[in-house]
């Protein structure tokens, strides 16, 4: 585990999303953060209440192991490795926490191929060596929440800068955007 002292403090983000706010998939990982946090702090295994919860995805249940896998190893790289304190919330909390939209848009960005953008992300609290390793964890969650149809939104920061993607990919006639 990182030692405190060579923590530095999060960059925060512009912007608290209430947890009214999320959608399912969104809901499902920061639950899932939430309670492995919790089991971990008093020295529980969270392993079998996470496949539990991911086991409620119309996926199958090698999904939900699969994705236990992937949260727990995310999770256990962040904890001995992070180079920044990551803000996570507790059960209860109303807003999400800066640690969960990183993992929320390190994911999301993953589901959509944006590979190196996601990886980004995740270099923003591991070092490059945790951080590729993490990225496979990231990638495995979003294959999962992608085979159960949920789909994690960009929020506006992503969306900024990548408009013109969209609108090109769901052009009829992409040619009539080049000239």
């Amino acid at each position: 585990m990182a030692h405190p002292s060579h923590l530095t403090p999060p960059q925060r983000l512009s912007q608290r999303i209430p947890i009214c706010r999320l959608t399912t998939g969104e809901a499902l990982i920061v639950w899932a953060i939430r309670h492995w946090v919790q089991s971990v702090k008093a020295r529980l295994d969270p392993r079998a209440l996470l496949t539990r919860g991911f086991s409620t995805l119309e996926a199958g249940d090698s999904t939900a192991d699969d994705m236990t896998e992937a949260l727990d190893r995310l999770l256990m790289i962040t904890l001995e490795e992070a180079t920044t304190v990551r803000d996570v919330g507790c059960v209860r909390c109303p807003t999400l926490g800066d640690g969960e939209q990183d993992v929320l848009r390190a994911i999301a960005l993953a589901q959509r191929g944006r590979r190196d953008e996601s990886l980004e992300v995740v270099q923003g609290w591991l070092p490059t060596t945790a951080s590729l390793t993490a990225y496979m964890q990231i990638a495995t969650l979003a294959r999962s929440l992608d085979g159960a149809d949920l789909r994690l939104p960009l929020r506006q920061a992503d969306l900024d800068e990548t408009w013109w993607m969209d609108a090109l990919a769901t052009h009829p006639r992409p040619s009539a955007l080049i000239h």
